[in-house]
């Protein structure tokens, strides 16, 4: 048996392990409660808006196939139907969801909302499956720079005023970011051009100028000359390369020092 000091301490680490218990226990409820929603709309709006945020960054491309099989698991997870399609004016991009068997009469079945560009409801689809959820459809255009460039159609037992609803507010977003990224591609278009310019109009002078002063040194002072003219080369080579028009701060810092060579070549 232990000693009265012994029980004492051993009491006591007992006791001290059932506080550490019962602080553990109040932090983990503290932590559930903080991450509780305050109501059931706050909650919906976050989930709502969670979800919307995972669908973006798959659209950045545009309406293309791969980005939009990404994107259409949670848009249709947002509009909770059991299926849901995206198409542009041709195909079907993709199908996700129960019900691929509708998934050949889709081109079809967007064909008004293409032409018009007016949300279409339709009700009664046949499927040979009695269990197949898939009764009825709602379909809202993509629109981009006011055209129609495709379709987004939810489908599902029965079409209510809520799921149209939020059918044609999810093909609006779906338009905006699908037009975000075609400024995206059209502001780097502009630089590329922009680029493509300023080379245009700075290069035959540039040319010109720098030819002229290696020129004046090939008497004077061939060493010189023969040193410019391996400047004037690879400053040339660096700017008429087709790499694109991103390089890194040390390529940039090596080509300027190239042209102020060059330019002091020429004014001294």
């Amino acid at each position: 048996m232990l000693e009265g000091p012994a029980r004492s301490s051993v009491a006591l680490i007992a006791v001290l392990a059932a506080l550490l218990v019962l602080a553990a226990w109040l932090a983990l409820r503290v932590v559930r409660v903080r991450r509780t929603f305050s109501s059931p709309v706050e909650e919906a709006t976050y989930d709502a808006l969670h979800t919307a945020g995972l669908a973006a960054p798959h659209l950045k491309d545009g309406l293309t196939p791969e980005g939009s099989a990404k994107a259409a698991r949670h848009l249709r997870a947002l509009l909770g139907v059991p299926a849901l399609a995206i198409l542009d004016t041709q195909a079907l991009l993709v199908w996700e969801g129960t019900g691929e068997r509708h998934a050949a009469g889709a081109v079809d079945l967007v064909q008004q909302v293409l032409a018009t560009g007016d949300l279409e409801v339709v009700r009664g689809l046949v499927c040979v499956d009695e269990d197949c959820p898939i009764r009825s459809a709602v379909a809202a255009p993509i629109v981009s720079d006011e055209t129609v460039i495709g379709a987004l159609v939810a489908y599902a037992p029965d079409v209510s005023y809520g799921l149209t609803r939020a059918t044609r507010e999810v093909a609006s977003w779906v338009s905006t970011n699908v037009e975000l990224a075609e400024l995206s591609r059209q502001r780097t278009r502009t630089m590329e051009a922009e680029l493509l310019a300023l080379r245009a109009q700075i290069s035959p002078h540039f040319v010109y100028n720098s030819l002229a002063a290696i020129a004046s040194f090939v008497r004077t002072d061939p060493v010189r000359a023969r040193e410019l003219l391996l400047e004037f080369a690879d400053f040339t080579r660096y700017s008429f390369r087709s790499g694109g028009a991103f390089t890194t701060l040390e390529e940039e810092l090596v080509n300027i020092e190239r042209y102020l060579a060059l330019e002091q070549a020429r004014f001294g």
